[in-house]
């Protein structure tokens, strides 16, 4: 492999989704979703000198580096923005919904979200068409072909025609998975089928989306689980809780984070921190060193490190002095520590840091794309954004 000089850049730069210090068990029901950031106003445009494109896995530039703004494909489609209105393009790069809105989102179940100069929301299908027209001050994407719709600061769901069956009537309200939503009515949070009656009702602090077939709620000041009837199963006694993967569980108790089964009995010594790492593996902290734990509760990994990332493609990063290399789910390291930056694997492909720029690493360590564009975005459906300075 060849070898690039190594940059060290400050801890701020870091993708939050790759910085165990960010993690907090999800302990506050926070049901506003993150809003894309929106382009200026078009007489207030000033157009980006630094264009993007998309690169195949190769890191062959296949879709010319021409727009100002892009997201990832959704669809067979991709979000672009020209002079700071936002259009969609195929994979061919192709303009197919002309550049004219404030906003679009990806595509989801068929349809895309579009927000007029206007400020108003609707749908528009692959071809360009309103199917919903946009009257909405506010919609989400459509999940479970149901979508998430606001009018005077209260929530209710739309269909596909863009029929409100879901009547306007909660404070705060989620996305429909797994057949549910979570909601909050006029007393506290509950979970809602997709003809909006109260399947658990709106009794507790917190509730959240099933997981492995338990529901985890918050009652009294503390965290416990209910099975898919509503009925409690594991008592309300922890501080925190995380939900249920492959039958396991983290939870804190007098202070401390431990597995539980799905019994509640513990299976795990405690630590100061346990989340799921993904691939069956869950990140832990102590004294402020981070490891990983089996489904079982055995330390597969010893928490000497100063980071761990979640695990993809049967890979993770782990940092030392600052500097991160690359392990497999049992420890064995793959890579020294020499990467400045580093993401977790995404389709087989983890982004790291050399001097020259951000490149790309396959699950052996190889470098698989050598550092050349400005900036890059993780692979999504073989495809990944990259920046390339003009």
């Amino acid at each position: 492999m060849k070898k690039y000089i190594l940059l060290l850049l400050p801890l701020f730069f870091y993708h939050c989704k790759n910085d165990p210090n960010n993690f907090e068990p999800d302990n506050s029901l926070t049901l506003e979703e993150e809003v894309a950031n929106l382009p200026p106003e078009q007489e207030d445009f000033s157009e980006s000198r630094d264009k993007w494109g998309f690169i195949n896995r190769n890191g062959a530039m296949v879709i010319p580096a021409r727009y100002d703004d892009a997201r990832d494909f959704q669809g067979g489609l991709a979000p672009v923005q020209i002079k700071g209105e936002w259009g969609f393009i195929n994979r061919q790069g192709e303009l197919v919904i002309p550049a004219q809105y404030k906003g679009v989102w990806a595509f989801q179940e068929g349809l895309a979200r579009a927000m007029t100069w206007e400020g108003e929301m609707g749908f528009l299908n692959a071809a360009g068409k309103w199917v919903i027209p946009a009257v909405h001050e506010e919609v989400q994407d459509f999940h479970n072909g149901l979508a998430r719709v606001r009018k005077d600061g209260i929530y209710g769901y739309l269909n596909s025609k863009g029929e409100v069956v879901i009547d306007y009537q909660f404070a705060q309200a989620s996305d429909f998975e797994k057949g549910f939503a979570k909601v909050k009515g006029m007393r506290q949070y509950g979970l809602i089928a997709p003809n909006g009656t109260l399947f658990v009702p709106d009794e507790y602090e917190q509730i959240y989306l099933p997981s492995n077939g338990k529901i985890r709620a918050k009652s009294g000041g503390k965290f416990g689980y209910l099975d898919l009837e509503g009925a409690a199963i594991l008592p309300f006694k922890y501080e925190a809780a995380t939900d249920f993967v492959n039958g396991v569980a983290a939870v804190k108790e007098n202070g401390s984070y431990q597995l539980i089964d799905a019994d509640g009995a513990t299976i795990s010594d405690p630590f100061d921190r346990i989340w799921y790492g993904e691939e069956g593996l869950w990140l832990m902290n102590k004294n402020d060193l981070f490891g990983a734990l089996s489904s079982e509760g055995e330390v597969v990994i010893e928490p000497i490190y100063e980071q761990l990332l979640p695990f993809g493609s049967g890979r993770t990063f782990f940092q030392q002095n600052k500097l991160w290399g690359m392990m497999d789910t049992a420890g064995n390291v793959l890579t020294a520590a020499e990467f400045g930056l580093a993401w977790s694997f995404d389709e087989d492909l983890a982004r790291v840091a050399f001097y020259e720029g951000t490149g790309y690493l396959n699950p052996e360590g190889q470098l698989a794309i050598r550092p050349r564009y400005r900036e890059v975005r993780d692979f999504e459906n073989g495809l990944a954004r990259v920046q390339v300075n003009r």
